[in-house]
């Protein structure tokens, strides 16, 4: 952390009766907020993934018929 941002933090710590480490925990989950909500299921990903026309006879398309 540079010297700027040090005092920063110190001074918004004084003034909001926060801890330092309050502020940056407070910041850290405000940065990563999108990663915090989003779903942890790597199969949600793939939904959509794949630009493919739908089976309409699935069981054909499963046995090979």
């Amino acid at each position: 952390m540079d010297d700027d941002l040090d005092h920063a933090l110190t001074a918004e710590a004084a003034r909001s009766g926060r801890t330092r480490s309050e502020l940056v925990r407070m910041a850290v989950r405000l940065s990563l907020e999108h990663a915090l909500t989003e779903s942890p299921d790597p199969v949600d990903a793939l939904i959509g993934s794949v630009d493919i026309d739908p089976i309409d006879d699935i069981d054909a398309a499963i046995y090979l018929q």
